[in-house]
């Protein structure tokens, strides 16, 4: 049926579990390095989604042993696990995808699903992994502790893969080091996640900030701004009613979209980021980009 069709199933099935909210969260528009699902080759765009398939089928059964070994060894309730996704559907092509070269499955080859079925993964999401719109940035985490987590909870509070050693070293009653062989270390940035744990609300992080290949953004609150590298120009997106990223707001909001951008400048700063800023006459940043 092809991707466009995937996705609003998917999105149907989403809206319908509760999972997302239609109301603030739509189906984003089609992705600019998506092609044509009537002149693709069917049965080369099949066998590569077969072959995922199967790869998430073997993984979900060996993560099923793993789980079945804890209990068997009587430390299911001594230990949580938390499952996360990696950031964004593929949309890789390594090799490109010519269908007389490329052969999905056989261990001598290397086949991604590419951007059309990486951005369908995503539904109802914009973008796809290495990119910084949320469909390469969120993801779900699921964790798992029996006795201590009630099971068939959700929550949609702010969290990010940098909170995860604060969580451990609160489980484990440690504290993170401030030196390493004698040398001064960064602190970590993260928050516990122990109160979301717990079902309670906890204190969202101030400030995120990403970068990847070029990708830029920064969220603070409910605002974000992204920068895609092949628009080149600074958007605003209200996640509270717009988590799918359709309508940027940039032109609206020219005042936030600067303080946010100079809060991401003086991240990359401190990260230690080689970014040239914009010269101040260039208005292009501030310009309203629709797809």
């Amino acid at each position: 049926m092809g991707w466009e069709a995937l996705r609003r199933q998917r999105y149907a099935r989403q809206t319908k579990m509760g999972l997302i909210d239609p109301r603030t969260c739509r189906l984003s528009v089609t992705d600019s390095r998506v092609y044509d699902w009537a002149t693709a080759d069917h049965n080369f765009e099949d066998l590569r989604m077969a072959v995922y398939a199967a790869m998430i089928d073997r993984m979900d059964q060996n993560i099923g042993r793993l789980l079945d070994t804890l209990r068997d060894l009587g430390i299911e309730k001594e230990t949580i696990v938390l499952f996360l996704s990696d950031n964004g559907g593929c949309s890789e092509e390594p090799g490109g995808r010519d269908p007389k070269v490329r052969r999905p499955g056989p261990v001598d080859d290397y086949v991604a699903v590419g951007p059309a079925w990486g951005w369908a993964q995503n539904a109802p999401f914009r973008r796809y992994k290495s990119w910084v719109h949320e469909g390469g940035i969120s993801t779900p985490l699921i964790v798992r502790w029996p006795g201590r987590i009630a099971p068939g909870g959700i929550t949609h509070q702010v969290e990010h893969i940098i909170d995860i050693m604060p969580t451990l070293c609160g489980l484990a009653g440690g504290t993170y080091p401030q030196t390493f062989n004698g040398q001064k270390i960064l602190p970590a940035e993260g928050l516990s996640l122990l109160p979301i744990f717990a079902g309670a609300e906890r204190q969202p992080p101030a400030q995120l900030a990403w970068e990847w290949s070029g990708n830029r953004a920064l969220r603070q609150g409910r605002w974000k701004v992204v920068w895609d590298k092949l628009v080149k120009q600074w958007e605003l997106y209200d996640l509270e009613t717009d988590r799918s990223e359709t309508h940027n707001l940039a032109t609206e909001q020219p005042a936030r979209v600067a303080d946010l951008t100079s809060a991401w400048y003086a991240w990359a700063k401190k990260t230690g980021l080689r970014v040239k800023r914009p010269k101040k006459k260039d208005t292009s940043a501030l310009s309203l980009h629709h797809r």
